[in-house]
């Protein structure tokens, strides 16, 4: 409910986008997507240990709605940057699994 109501207030202060922490499922990240009328995109969060979590996450946010993410760390810190942009632009803007993302991610 904190998150739902951020990101209304956001809106209702003239923001365009809103950049928000996932909530932990798809049935309660649909629920703050669909409670706020601007674009909606998830923050990055702490820097993860696998792959496969981040991955996860961006995927769950875009089923749930969300309009893409904001990543820093776990792209800078990755040990290949590169490969990392390029499975969550394919997550983002392909749509691909999370599964195919890991195979990106660990194709060097």
């Amino acid at each position: 409910e904190g998150v739902k109501h951020a990101a209304r207030i956001a809106a209702e202060l003239g923001a365009d986008i809103v950049k928000v922490n996932y909530t932990g499922s798809i049935s309660s990240f649909r629920q703050v997507v669909e409670g706020c009328p601007i674009p909606m995109v998830i923050a990055g969060g702490e820097r993860a240990d696998d792959e496969k979590g981040i991955f996860t996450i961006i995927r769950e946010s875009l089923e749930a709605g969300g309009a893409g993410v904001s990543v820093g760390r776990n792209v800078f810190q990755h040990e290949n940057p590169r490969l990392m942009m390029k499975a969550i632009y394919n997550l983002v803007h392909k749509k691909i699994s999370v599964e195919k993302a890991i195979d990106i991610v660990r194709s060097k």
